[in-house]
């Protein structure tokens, strides 16, 4: 029988996937990744170094969905590819200027993670900005739309 994993394994986890998100990252520095993606919405989306450094910079405080998080941040496409579109919300006012709305996508594996993407105003491109727990979606659904 295996050793149950503790806190600090999900921490050190965490922390290498997250490594190894900022590696794929340097990668898109000067050159995003673009590609059209439709899940029920039709998306260009465009994938920066930045992009991918917000997302696995925005952590919870349960160390296992961090990692669970940092190692869906390797494959946004896929991601979005297998989710389930669960609408969008306007941006509240004051917050993100340059951001349109967002949109979420969900996927289940054992726990419930929702991809937000945003959609940039004056290009119309759409950029992947968090990947967030369960808890922290129903605290942003209350104005949400399909």
């Amino acid at each position: 029988m295996g050793k149950r994993r503790t806190d600090e394994d999900y921490y050190i986890e965490s922390k290498r996937y997250r490594e190894e998100v900022l590696q794929i990252a340097d990668t898109l520095k000067n050159n995003p990744l673009r590609f059209t993606i439709t899940n029920v919405i039709t998306m260009d989306m465009e994938i920066t170094k930045s992009d991918l450094k917000t997302v696995v910079s925005k952590n919870t405080q349960d160390n296992r969905f961090n990692a669970f998080k940092n190692k869906l941040a390797q494959d946004i496409r896929g991601f979005i590819e297998k989710a389930t579109y669960e609408g969008w919300r306007e941006v509240i006012p004051g917050k993100h200027p340059e951001t349109a709305y967002f949109a979420y996508f969900s996927r289940k594996f054992g726990t419930k993670a929702y991809l937000c993407v945003r959609r940039i105003k004056n290009t119309g491109l759409f950029k992947p900005y968090a990947i967030i727990d369960q808890k922290t979606f129903d605290t942003e659904i209350d104005n949400l739309r399909k």
